[in-house]
């Protein structure tokens, strides 16, 4: 197989509902995907399982990207003051198609923010609603901090190192009380919090608290991005 191949990774995406109604996804994710050599492929935001049957059929690989909070009755949690859903039909839409994703195909995925929150909320795990401390990991734009890695291997693999500089923007994590039992934690933040989740199995799939799409140190999105997309070439090869 070239190397150059160009595997199909699909995005989630958010709708908005003003008069023109929109389907609206970050440039930067869909750029990242493609300078690693991946060609996107946006996903309407519609809660229908034959529709997206059809577009997981036509995918290599499976972005879940960031954005507003996911409702806490996803998680049977009460709602917390200072939570901010999301879009309702984005809401149903996603955890429908994570768990088609994880449970009908065996496609690598790649969740960042609250992507890698859904990953876990679509395993049986829980949220914590709203940090303490939030001005650790949300202002106005990006805080960057330390994380510490810890076990798992894809990680681990991408940057051989023990602890890396992250950027954060998020007032909600993955709560360790209620954390999927198939997954490891594989990093933590300085106070603690869960900053990456990966699969125990073979497969590819890695949850990331922080924003590599984004971030300003481009050889650390290039090793994140790359590794996910050889990981989808490597799934064509076994075909």
């Amino acid at each position: 197989m070239k190397q150059n191949l160009r595997p199909v990774i699909g995005i989630n995406s958010t709708y908005y509902a003003d008069k023109h109604r929109w389907y609206r996804v970050p440039v930067n994710y869909v750029n990242a995907v493609y300078e690693a050599g991946g060609l996107p492929l946006i996903f309407p935001c519609k809660p229908s399982k034959e529709e997206l049957s059809v577009y997981l059929e036509r995918v290599d690989g499976m972005l879940f990207v960031g954005g507003a909070d996911y409702p806490a009755d996803l998680y049977d949690d009460l709602v917390h003051k200072r939570s901010l859903a999301m879009n309702a039909k984005r809401a149903e839409t996603d955890i429908m198609l994570m768990k088609m994703v994880l449970n009908e195909t065996d496609l690598p995925v790649l969740g960042i923010c609250a992507g890698h929150q859904l990953l876990a909320i679509s395993n049986g795990g829980k949220l914590i609603q709203h940090i303490d401390f939030v001005d650790k990991h949300e202002k106005t734009g990006d805080i960057y901090h330390k994380i510490e890695i810890k076990g798992g291997k894809w990680l681990k693999s991408i940057f051989n190192r023990s602890s890396i500089i992250v950027n954060s923007n998020h007032h909600q994590a993955v709560a360790p009380e209620h954390f999927p039992s198939d997954y490891d934690i594989t990093a933590y933040s300085p106070e603690g919090l869960i900053e990456a989740m990966e699969y125990k199995g073979d497969r590819f799939i890695l949850g990331l608290q922080w924003h590599p799409e984004r971030i300003d140190n481009e050889e650390h999105k290039k090793a994140i991005f790359e590794y996910f997309i050889d990981n989808t070439r490597k799934r064509i090869l076994t075909e």
